[in-house]
């Protein structure tokens, strides 16, 4: 055994000291975990006591007739302005993500998320490490013990609601707590397949495995690292997406039967199993309080693959849940597995509009199951029931964008579906303050004018103003295409524009490749009419000229942004060609406040 460590013999006396050191360790990684969760309090208390003590100069400002002398006072100090820039490009970074290729399936993370792993992850190996001496399975067995400390801590950030303890102190949803889930996840399997590699190694250099390996004890820990490790393996971002059912199933599957197995394997972790356990069960019961019924969603066949389902705001529905643009929510039919898939975003206002209205292509899974349901030639929609969990969503804890100079929204194909909601969410808070001094920009990238049909009975001729409807390509299909009206503004920019790439195909040709074709859409007998003043380019939108216009100052503008908010939804690809021109500005000193909207588990 190479050194610093040992098979060694202990005494009575020094086998209970290992177990104290054991169970003192387990416990000092879990509190950790809550003392770093009161630290991160600091992030919110020290600004609000700074606010506090520090005086406004709003209330000793003394008020000039001029309006460049009062317009300069309102702007940031030199100093101050160059302390928010830092701030600004080190968050920038922080968010950017992290790969090793060019697919999406090869992220690794954002910088945020591998930083604080990687420092949780080091300080955990203080801790398994931190008085072991050279006693070899006092080393195993902390790995152990560790890693089923972090159990609970793994369970809580799979909370999706609100009495998620760990929500409440972070003030962040669940879709930004699963990155961290994610990397814990990784953390625990890392500490769990160490801590059964040295039992293993241990059993071998002693010629006890033969004897050993029928054990209970042993059998149990081959069956929770395996059972461990076939979970890891089907979230693998290159695995996942080629059958996300069977990443699901396993992944419920799996975090139900590792409790009792860990629970039966050694009674020393007996007490994370159980909190972790509860944790699980407070779970199921958030989520089976929090779904509603509705007997009667109207479904319908938009196009060949494109589905809408409007679901009736019942009183029940409208007085249990508040609805945000942007959020979105999960379905299932009570017929089918009570597993709920796929996130479906809300593509209106639903108070406003008195109902719930959701788009989606008919892909696989659920998609797919909603799909046959329709019959071959339907004469009206299809009345179907279903069970709605949610809303969720990062949208409840977007800042107040009526403080943004300029906004950029950016879709492509279904993804309109949370930039629709929000951009007319932001238009009616334009018209209440009665004010056009902010700009309000919507970039749309459809591969066919049938795919942005749906959106226009909720936008009025004025809402049309911002709007920028950009079809990729014709189609080779028979699907109906839709001919501009005469009021209606179709321009040939020279641009090439930026390439769309979507898992689904919603911008690709038939072999996989985006389509290079320029040309307008083809009208046909089925065509439908374009709505007045929306501005449409037949081709890919050129993110970096879109990007540059929206940033550039002139010096005849009395009001130069300060701050501008950009909120994209769409393919990866789309979203980090547009990260990188966004990313140019922010380099330079530019206050962004960015938000992709990604379903990636």
């Amino acid at each position: 055994m190479s050194l610093p460590y040992g098979f060694i013999s202990l005494a009575d006396a020094q086998l209970q000291r290992r177990r104290h050191l054991l169970d003192f360790y387990g416990q000092a990684a879990q509190w950790s975990a809550l003392l770093a969760l009161l630290s991160y309090q600091l992030r919110f208390l020290v600004p609000f006591l700074l606010s506090k003590l520090r005086p406004s100069p709003q209330k000793h400002r003394k008020e000039h007739a001029s309006p460049i002398v009062s317009s300069f006072e309102d702007q940031p100090l030199p100093s101050k302005q160059n302390q928010i820039s830092t701030q600004a490009r080190f968050h920038w970074f922080l968010d950017q993500h992290v790969s090793w290729g060019a697919q999406t399936s090869s992220y690794w993370g954002t910088w945020r998320v591998i930083l604080t792993a990687s420092g949780w992850l080091l300080w955990l190996s203080v801790l398994a490490v931190k008085d072991t001496g050279d006693d070899y399975l006092h080393l195993t067995k902390r790995f152990g013990i560790i890693a089923a400390s972090q159990l609970p801590l793994h369970y809580m950030l799979a909370l999706k609601s609100s009495w998620s303890p760990i929500t409440y102190l972070t003030r962040l949803t669940h879709e930004e707590l699963n990155p961290y889930h994610r990397a814990l996840g990784r953390i625990i399997l890392i500490f769990l397949s160490l801590h059964a590699s040295f039992y293993l190694n241990f059993f071998i250099q002693k010629s006890l495995l033969a004897k050993r390996i029928r054990d209970p004890d042993v059998i149990l820990g081959l069956l929770a690292i395996t059972t461990f490790l076939t979970l890891g393996t089907t979230a693998l971002a290159w695995v996942r997406p080629k059958n996300y059912f069977l990443f699901f199933l396993v992944h419920v599957t799996a975090s139900v039967l590792i409790l009792p197995i860990l629970y039966f394997h050694v009674s020393h972790l007996r007490t994370y199993i159980i909190e972790s356990a509860t944790i699980y069960l407070i779970l199921i019961v958030q989520r089976n309080t929090s779904v509603q019924k509705t007997p009667n969603a109207k479904l319908t066949q938009l196009s060949h693959n494109l589905l809408s389902i409007t679901i009736p705001l019942t009183p029940s529905l409208s007085n249990s849940k508040s609805f945000h643009p942007g959020q979105h929510i999960y379905l299932s039919l009570p017929s089918q597995t009570r597993l709920r898939l796929n996130p479906f975003t809300i593509a209106n206002l639903p108070q406003k509009d008195t109902h719930i209205r959701l788009v989606l292509r008919a892909l696989n899974g659920t998609t797919r199951i909603l799909a046959n349901t329709i019959p071959s030639a339907p004469s009206k929609p299809t009345t179907i029931p279903l069970n709605i969990e949610g809303p969720y969503g990062a949208a409840v804890n977007f800042p107040n964008l009526a403080t943004c100079d300029r906004i950029l929204l950016v879709a492509g194909g279904v993804g309109a579906t949370f930039t629709v909601p929000i951009y007319r969410h932001l238009i009616e808070q334009e018209e209440g303050l009665h004010t056009k001094a902010r700009t309000i920009k919507f970039v749309w990238a459809v591969k066919s004018i049938e795919d942005a049909e749906w959106a226009f009975p909720y936008l009025d001729a004025k809402d049309m103003d911002g709007i920028e409807l950009y079809v990729s390509s014709s189609s080779n299909s028979s699907s109906s295409r839709a001919t501009p009206s005469p009021n209606a503004r179709v321009k040939e920019d020279e641009d090439e524009g930026m390439e769309l790439q979507e898992r689904e195909g919603l911008l690709m040709g038939h072999d996989g490749v985006v389509s290079g074709d320029s040309s307008p859409p083809s009208p046909s007998s089925a065509a439908s009419t374009l709505p007045p003043n929306l501005t449409t380019y037949p081709h890919r939108p050129n993110l970096q000229s879109i990007v540059n216009k929206l940033f550039a100052t002139h010096p005849e503008d009395p009001h130069p942004p300060t701050k501008i908010a950009v909120l994209v939804c769409g393919p990866a690809g789309m979203g980090a060609a547009l990260r990188r021109e966004v990313g140019v500005w922010v380099r330079g000193g530019r206050e962004v406040w960015w938000h992709n909207e990604q379903f990636g588990w």
